[in-house]
């Protein structure tokens, strides 16, 4: 079952096609990663389906619904979140607090000057259940300042995940980590539940290989191929433009 489609997304800047005609078919439950060279449209891409780009044609389908051109709120609230290469967090605040903000987001209104009791026990439970989630639940009272690179990006998905996805979309999520703290990103994001759909952005092979059941590569903005790690590592012309190149 398909829980995302586009169909012939094409997004230009002037005389620049950053996506070119880039038909997909994401299936629920997959973890799907988009590789390609520097430039080939990768984040162009996700910006149009987190709703931070808007396409020049083409259309998104989510669930069958048609989102193309919405806003990244309607499409959050549909169901799609995503993280970024850079971090946007809240740095004085604590864990807790930057987690707690995203499940007020979702569950409730997080300016709202006073929220009923009963429903703050429930924002508390969710927040730390969803540190429990990323392993970060001993460092809850910790300003966000004072954790490693590593934990701060596993903040980040738990803020994705704190408005309650179907769909994670991740840019670049172990971009900048030790060998170390990619490992524990693949650990942590292997350990998602099947009901989560995750569609990533990476260049690092390892985490490529290690987590996704079908891979897209994109080339200038074009859809090179997809298929399952095996079918990509066999694929010639993948093997020459990318996977047989520095990168």
């Amino acid at each position: 079952m398909s829980i995302l489609r586009t169909v012939d997304l094409t997004r230009s800047f002037g005389s620049l096609l950053a996506t070119d005609s880039v038909s997909l078919d994401i299936q629920a439950g997959e973890r799907h990663a988009i590789i390609g060279p520097n430039g080939a449209g990768k984040s162009s891409l996700l910006h149009q389906l987190g709703g931070q780009l808007r396409p020049s044609s083409g259309r998104i389908y989510f669930k069958d619904s048609d989102i193309t051109g919405l806003g990244p709120e309607r499409i959050c609230r549909l169901g799609i979140s995503r993280t970024f290469q850079t971090s946007n967090l809240f740095s004085r605040l604590s864990v807790l607090e930057n987690v707690r903000l995203a499940v007020l987001s979702r569950r409730g209104n997080p300016l709202a000057p006073f929220v009923p009791l009963a429903r703050l026990g429930a924002i508390e439970a969710r927040s730390l259940e969803i540190l429990e989630m990323v392993g970060l639940a001993g460092r809850k009272a910790d300003p966000v300042r004072n954790l490693s690179y590593g934990e701060q990006r596993q903040i980040e998905i738990a803020i994705a995940l704190a408005t309650e996805p179907e769909l994670l979309l991740l840019d670049e999520p172990t971009a900048g980590m030790s060998p170390a703290e990619t490992a524990r990103m693949i650990e942590f994001v292997a350990r998602l539940p099947r009901t989560l759909t995750v569609l990533m952005i990476e260049h690092d092979m390892q985490v490529v290989f290690s987590l996704a059941d079908r891979i897209t590569v994109l080339h200038y903005g074009r859809l090179l191929a997809t298929g399952t790690p095996g079918e990509i590592t066999a694929n010639k012309d993948v093997q020459d433009i990318y996977l047989g190149s520095a990168h």
